[in-house]
This record gives C-alpha cells, structure tokens and sequence, in this order.
C-alpha cells in the first residue's frame, strides 16, 4: 500500500467504466470524442501559452530583478518572486523552493515566500491564456483587479515578514 494514489485512479477509472454501462453509454466513443475536441482547444490555446513561455524565460534569464533590488532587511529573492508569480507559476515555484533552501522551510523567508505563492495568482498567464484563446480583446479592469490582488499580497507578505514572523 506504498501507493495509495494509483489505487484511486484505478477505481475512480473503474467507478467511469461502471457508470457508462449502467446507463448504456459507450464509453469509448465518448472519451475519444472528448479527446478530439480538447485536441482542438489545445491548439487554439498553444500560441498564447508559448508567447507568455517565451516572455517570461527571456525575462528571467535577463537577470535585471537582481540588479533591480537591493533591500537590507528583506530577501531580494522574494522580491523576484513576487515579480515573477503573476506571469509565472513555475518561475516563482522555483524561486520558493531556492529560498527554502537557503533559508530554511520554517524561517521567515520561507514562510512569506509560501503565502506568497499560495496568495496570489498567475493574473497575467491566466488572463492571457483564456482571454486569448477565446478572443476577448477588451478584458475592461480584469488585469488591473488581478495586479492589484497580486500587489496587496505581496505587501502583506513583506508586513507578515517584517513585523509578524
């Protein structure tokens, strides 16, 4: 029982199967079906994903955060992070997983660069990728909402940081 997860997808696989054949659907065809259409959508989203991709690599690998930010009393790291997250999930993911372990899991900057992450949201990947992809050219104040949201978390993880943790 080392993994348990599998036998969860099993019966959950099973638990589809049985449903189809109690109300006579031919469940192949239908996942077939479903495949065909999100095939579809996969290239219609694609051109849009590889732009934010592209972006946010070259912004990255540009390194003009590090030379952007220099604090005293706080990480630079975690300033970059909050850079990257509303762009980049997996950018700001493995700028968390540098500051725990250089700082620690359980030190400050670890703590605030966690709710950091869980807190705010990949407001410009997001709203690019499903705007895009369903042709919305005028998206009104949803970035400036998302920015917005993405900014008073960060501001709470930098006042978490310097008064509370």
């Amino acid at each position: 029982m080392e993994n348990v997860s599998y036998y969860f997808i099993i019966g959950f696989i099973l638990l589809i199967l049985a449903h189809g054949v109690i109300k006579k659907t031919n469940v192949y065809d239908a996942f077939i079906d479903g495949a065909k259409y999100q095939m579809k959508e996969g290239i219609t989203i694609f051109p849009y994903l590889l732009c934010m991709l592209v972006a946010v690599n070259v912004f990255k690998a540009s390194g003009i955060l590090n030379d952007l930010v220099h604090m005293k009393h706080l990480p630079k790291e975690l300033f970059i992070q909050g850079a990257f997250r509303p762009a980049s999930s997996h950018a700001s993911m493995s700028i968390m997983l540098q500051i725990f372990k250089d700082y620690g899991v359980d030190s400050k900057a670890g703590t605030a660069s966690a709710i950091l992450q869980g807190g705010s949201d990949t407001t410009v990947y997001v709203m690019g990728l499903y705007f895009g992809s369903i042709g919305i050219r005028k998206t009104r104040h949803a970035y400036l909402v998302g920015l917005i949201s993405d900014c008073v978390c960060f501001l709470c993880c930098v006042v978490l940081f310097l008064y509370f943790l």
